[in-house]
């Protein structure tokens, strides 16, 4: 086969830890598959198909890769047909430990039950019954803070949820449950949460302490940008004739950011911000509006106006004094919330048992208790045997879509992962990364990958080259993240390392179209909802370039058209 010399590294490096960064259609589940059959060929270390542990993102990935691992095996053996070894492989591979976080949990749960003293006829509850557990659950959490009459529960419930609606304290209540789910050690979060807050609250140098800095860095890097565009935008106009008065706007705002720049701590950052303003912008003629950098400099003076105005609203509201005052004593409130947040996932789990159903996070959590011995004082975590044991029973680890892990999966693999056992393979692309809001943590990811990139624990390896797309499609591709993508914003740096290329012998290498924008420009913007005649203009638009593409020679059959929606639009489009 035709590997790049990327895919080579990945598929043929051994006895060492590998982070491959796969862009998209890089062809990373054939190197996945070909490291596997490889592997399992080895001449001097062959590793049969049930010591491989691969973890995938959804059942369908998984299935894909026992169906694809399977062919390329049998394909050999129809080559070798009297090679008993690779028969036998293609059986075991057939049970092999490929399939999603999930499934692998639900499976070691099952067998070691017991440990856990849960019933093992268990089943995934549907949402629907989860959520009326739930508000049993809550239900009777605020019953039983009512009933205590806990002082912190009182101004708890009157700081935060007013009048006669407990909607808002089952919310907090629910979200922080939730979050702190994401934690493989919830307690040992709580409790590092609450020292944080009470050191804060009791400290003498409040202005000077972490967890100040740090908001106080936050605030001046997020201004250091706007210095940036600052300078270029005047270096851009240097020698240019300015109209006046956006000359003096622009010394006057210069002026303050540098001020802003200047200061070392959070009060001499708040009295500056609060002392001073963006001054506002002047109302433009028809000839200002000629100036050829006018729009930019408008944008540019109503980024940093938000920018210091939502620092102004949400981060420096008072002195530091003022604000230690109300750590002192919003830390009691902290402490009940906490409290409410512990009880509730007591009170739920009790349900949940009850009824012999559970949740997804449930399945890891318990794997967790299986594979965990212990925590240390600073929450890092300790195999237990059960762990050993597997460590020992999986030669190799494979973990696919690695960039959408999180902490508690990110633990479960730690707990696997045994040095001298075993060797990890991770997979996955940091710029698709979609899942925060399940609390992925791409972070882990670059982590991995820099501590690799040092060859400290292993080997990173990028795979850049496309073989899916079109060269256009990837240069205009690149030529959108270059300008959006940065660490900051994204967690990459979308540069000429990371940016795809087409792969040599790709389907479409040869292809020389090119991508383009098609613009539907307003005359004003009054409001973001689209209205129906955009939609109207929209598909004439798209109606009218199809047509001049189809007296060019291309065929209907060609042609695609992707809608983020098909409300509202299919009816147009299809009457077009």
């Amino acid at each position: 086969m035709n590997y790049t010399k990327e895919q080579e590294q990945a598929i043929f490096l051994r006895d060492k830890n590998i982070m491959v960064s796969a862009g998209a259609g890089a062809g990373k589940t054939r190197v996945l598959v070909s490291r596997m059959a490889e592997l399992i060929m080895d001449e001097k270390n062959p590793v049969e198909a049930d010591r491989f542990l691969v973890m995938t993102f959804t059942n369908a990935a998984a299935a894909e890769m026992k169906e694809r691992i399977s062919l390329d095996l049998e394909e050999r053996l129809a080559k070798d047909p009297e090679n008993h070894y690779l028969r036998k492989q293609i059986r075991k591979i057939r049970q092999a430990d490929i399939s999603t976080v999930h499934s692998f949990c639900n499976h070691l749960i099952r067998t070691h039950y017991n440990e856990l003293s849960i019933d093992p006829s268990f089943r995934i509850g549907e949402e629907g019954e989860l959520f009326l557990l739930r508000q049993q659950a809550i239900e009777q959490l605020l019953e039983e803070a009512y009933a205590s009459g806990r002082e912190s529960f009182v101004k708890f419930a009157e700081s935060y949820a007013p009048g006669k609606s407990d909607k808002v304290l089952e919310e907090l209540v629910g979200d922080l449950y939730r979050f702190s789910r994401s934690f493989p050690n919830a307690s040992f979060w709580f409790e590092k949460t609450k020292q944080e807050a009470l050191q804060l609250a009791e400290t003498k140098e409040w202005d000077n302490s972490p967890a100040v800095m740090l908001i106080f860095l936050k605030a001046k890097k997020e201004l250091l940008q706007e210095k940036e565009a600052l300078s270029k935008l005047l270096k851009n106009i240097a020698g240019e004739e300015v109209p006046e008065k956006y000359g003096v706007l622009l010394q006057d705002v210069s002026e303050y950011v540098e001020a802003l720049s200047q200061t070392e701590s959070y009060d001499a950052y708040y009295m500056v911000l609060s002392r001073g303003s963006v001054p506002a912008f002047p109302r433009a003629t028809k000839k200002d509006k000629e100036w050829a950098d006018y729009e930019i400099v408008k944008e540019w003076h109503q980024e940093v106006k938000e920018l210091l105005q939502k620092q102004k609203e949400t981060v420096f509201t008072a002195p530091a004094e003022e604000l230690q005052r109300e750590a002192a004593g919003i830390y009691p409130l902290l402490e009940e919330y906490i409290v409410l947040a512990q009880r509730f996932e007591e009170i739920y789990l009790a349900y949940k048992k009850e009824k012999n159903v559970y949740d997804f996070d449930d399945l890891e959590h318990f794997a967790l208790e299986l594979l965990v011995d212990h925590y240390d004082e600073g929450g890092q975590a300790y195999p237990s045997e059960t762990a050993k044991t597997l460590a020992k029973k999986y030669k190799m680890i494979f973990v696919d879509e690695y960039q959408d892990t999180n902490l508690v999966q990110e633990t479960i693999l730690e707990m696997l992962s045994e040095k001298d056992n075993n060797t990890l393979f991770t997979v996955g692309d940091v710029k698709q990364s979609i899942y925060r809001f399940r609390q992925a943590r791409p972070d882990l990811f670059l982590r991995r990958n820099e501590k690799y990139h040092n060859e400290e624990e292993g080997v990173s390896i990028e795979l850049r080259d496309n073989f899916r797309s079109a060269p256009g499609v990837l240069c205009f591709t690149n030529y959108v993240f270059s300008r959006l993508m940065e660490r900051d914003f994204g967690g990459v740096d979308y540069n000429e390392e990371t940016a795809l290329r087409a792969g040599e012998g790709g389907p479409m290498l040869e292809d020389k179209e090119t991508s383009e924008l098609l613009f539907f420009v307003k005359d004003s913007v009054q409001t973001l909802e689209e209205a129906p005649e955009d939609v109207l203009t929209e598909t004439a638009l798209i109606t009218k370039r199809i047509q001049e593409l189809i007296e060019e020679g291309y065929h209907y059959g060609d042609i695609v058209i992707l809608l983020r929606s098909g409300a509202g639009r299919m009816e147009p489009m299809a009457e077009f």
